[in-house]
């Protein structure tokens, strides 16, 4: 027997049925902070993503030469297509521009919990603004985003700045800032012997590593009393870089880092004001693997860590400018579904998988069925979901069928009903019925 390809999916109707709401109260959200639709194409340009992130990309794409020559991909993620967009169109958009997409993408990687080679995507993104304002607004979607799919005290929020980890580093005198990140984001996944040989290979002397331990390893509720925390700890490790509060007269790395931190403090103020502030952690050891990350990041997480990460995003000012000629600031955040199932499953909030029927229209005879189509049309007319049947069978088959489709009422048209002009509507969930005028069907 023929089956679906090693981490690609099947989904019957059943299962589309909560797929479908958990995508619509995605959208719903998104929707209603002003973001417009957007849609790229499946298949793009292999040179796209090889200019984002460079050749190692080709490895985890399904890409190939099409008919043409030319070297095609499907779509990996969604940023460099739409930083094409907007560079196409810069010079005749207004920003900001507050845009979402909700497609399937494509990665020729190992299938794991949580990973797939096919899976949907929520992107989410602002254009055109470089503010503190944008950064809130962006992390509060994807907290409203959580609380509209029920699971908001499920997961927690981490919060840090790559420009303060960037700046520690080189208040260390780390010159390889890039690799030294990469290693970083990596920390969770390997031994701490292993972090502490790569941090010494990338340029982190020795003396100064268990300080930058110590630095990463910083997880605290996000308030305003922890960014000072972090502030008053930087100052204590370099106290020469800090004793002028003059910005021109510091290190580049300390100015860099102080930068961060009050950026982080500004944030934690606007953040309260949409109240998410309680699902939010800072943690200095997120940096996010990707490089064009140019301030904020955050990740979403279920609480216990059960999970790959529900979201992630950023800042990324630089990136459209590869594009383009010219820069655009922008920040966004992508949610794939196969972990916000594994989530919501878990805390008992995955949608029903049964299906939905409104109305199922029996009939006791063939003849009947011209005006079975117009009671149809009518119901279907006013938005309700209605079944007919299709096999000639009898009644009782029909009654079993209309159960398997979740049906909310029968309609049955029978010989003795349409005599006196009516026609006899059960609810399937009391067992009630009831005889109608058929005249209130066709007409009401």
């Amino acid at each position: 027997m023929l089956q679906s390809l090693r981490g690609f999916r099947d989904f019957y109707p059943e299962n589309m049925v909560a797929r479908r709401k958990m995508f619509n109260v995605m959208i719903d959200t998104v929707r209603r902070f002003g973001f417009r639709e957007i849609d790229t194409p499946s298949l793009e340009g292999l040179e796209l993503f090889k200019l984002k992130s460079g050749p190692d990309i080709v490895n985890e794409t399904f890409s190939f030469v099409d008919k043409g020559g030319r070297e095609v991909t499907l779509i990996p993620e969604l940023t460099p297509s739409v930083a094409r967009m907007i560079a196409a169109r810069r010079k005749v958009l207004t920003f900001p521009q507050k845009w979402f997409s909700l497609s399937k993408m494509w990665r020729y990687e190992e299938p794991q919990s949580g990973r797939l080679r096919e899976f949907y995507q929520l992107n989410v993104d602002i254009f055109g603004v470089d503010n503190i304002e944008s950064d809130a607004e962006i992390i509060a979607v994807g907290a409203e985003i959580m609380k509209a799919l029920g699971i908001e005290n499920e997961i927690i929020i981490k919060i840090s700045d790559r420009r303060l980890i960037e700046g520690i580093l080189r208040c260390l005198g780390v010159e390889n800032v890039e690799d030294a990140l990469r290693v970083i984001d990596k920390r969770e996944k390997i031994s701490e012997e292993e972090f502490s040989r790569m941090m010494l290979e990338v340029g982190v002397r020795e003396e100064f590593l268990d300080k930058l331990k110590s630095l990463l390893s910083i997880k605290k509720e996000f308030t305003k009393d922890a960014v000072n925390e972090v502030r008053n700890t930087l100052e204590e490790i370099f106290p020469v870089s800090s004793k002028r509060r003059d910005v021109q007269e510091m290190t580049p790395g300390f100015s860099l880092a102080l930068q961060a931190t009050e950026h982080l403090e500004k944030l934690c103020s606007y953040l309260s004001l949409y109240e998410v502030v309680p699902y939010c952690v800072l943690d200095l050891g997120l940096v996010r693997g990707l490089t064009y990350y140019t301030g904020i990041v955050f990740e979403c997480f279920e609480k216990q860590g059960a999970f790959r990460a529900i979201f992630g995003g950023g800042r990324y000012d630089n990136l459209i400018e590869l594009f383009g000629d010219a820069k655009v600031p922008a920040v966004g955040f992508a949610i794939g579904d196969a972990v916000l199932e594994q989530v919501m499953k878990k805390a008992g909030k995955w949608y029903s998988e049964n299906l939905e029927t409104d109305y199922f229209i029996a009939i006791t005879n063939p003849d009947f069925y011209p005006l079975a189509v117009r009671i149809a049309r009518n119901l279907r007319a006013k938005g309700f979901i209605v079944e007919m049947d299709l096999l000639k069978r009898n009644l009782e088959k029909q009654f079993k069928h209309a159960d398997r489709l979740g049906t909310k009422h029968v309609i049955v048209i029978g010989e003795d009903e349409l005599k006196e002009g009516k026609v006899t509507i059960k609810n399937m969930q009391t067992g009630a019925q009831e005889k109608v005028d058929l005249k209130s069907i066709l007409e009401g």
